[in-house]
């Protein structure tokens, strides 16, 4: 009987260390992410953000294509937040989209979704036609024809008058309104530096890599299984200390 047991007990410790050498490196790294998650109040954990462009495609956040105006050698964009952009300069504050531009009487004028931006050659605010002061709620194109300014709102087409500033009907017709054209590579590559990236709290990255969140379900079963290990790390040593007691008792 104590030879059988004996067997057992070696066979059992074979395993177990089998298992320990196995999940050692997973358990030190579990035990190091949840402490770290512990005492994320007291690390501040949560107000640390990453904003790597690695991590930030890991995790499926899109660039927006940017796109823009092309006048007069000039480009108007929008940041997509509420700047307004001549090149890579912010001249004015308005609300995306930016639905036109136009370069009329040497000044450029951009339509976003509140307001009429007036500017000059040097990029400097002229004015500001909001929908309080008399642009239409539903303005939605704006175009240049013969040294005047068109604005298509609900398809129906007005004239503004860049001096006095009002806005009438007109029975004028245009074949088109302006669209935006992707900027050059050099100037948005200029304008994705001064975005701020959306970001990843530090407290975050800690729990999806200590979850196996990280690496989608395949990382979240991976740490289950190691779950499953440590389950049977801990059922073989229990064993293997009731045989030793138990062989040791019998004197074998």
């Amino acid at each position: 009987m104590s030879l059988k047991l004996r067997k057992t007990v070696i066979l059992n410790l074979r395993w177990h260390r089998r298992i320990g050498l196995s999940v050692v490196i997973m358990v030190i790294f579990l035990a190091i992410t949840g402490l770290l998650l512990n005492h994320s109040p007291s690390l501040s954990l949560s107000k640390n953000t990453l904003r790597y462009s690695w991590l930030m495609d890991w995790y499926g956040f899109e660039k927006t294509a940017l796109t823009g105006f092309n006048l007069e050698g000039q480009w108007l964009s929008h940041s997509g937040h509420t700047e307004l952009f001549l090149n890579a300069q912010p001249v004015a504050s308005c609300q995306p989209p930016l639905l036109g531009a136009a370069y009329v009487q040497s000044q450029f004028l951009a339509l976003c979704q509140d307001a009429l931006v007036i500017l000059n050659p040097d990029g400097e605010l002229v004015e500001k036609l909001d929908k309080l002061s008399g642009l239409p709620n539903d303005a939605s194109a704006i175009q240049t024809d013969a040294n005047k300014l068109f604005i298509n709102a609900n398809q129906q087409t007005l004239l503004f008058d860049i001096n006095t500033l009002n806005i009438v009907s007109t029975q004028h017709r245009l074949e088109g309104w302006s669209k935006p054209s992707a900027l050059p590579l050099e100037l948005a590559t200029q304008l994705q530096e001064r975005e701020e990236l959306p970001g990843i709290s530090l407290e975050t990255l800690i729990l999806d890599l200590h979850s196996g969140r990280f690496f989608g379900k395949a990382g979240v079963l991976f740490v289950d299984f190691i779950g499953l290990l440590m389950c049977l790390l801990a059922l073989t040593g229990l064993w293997a200390w009731y045989s030793h007691n138990k062989l040791r008792k019998s004197g074998g």
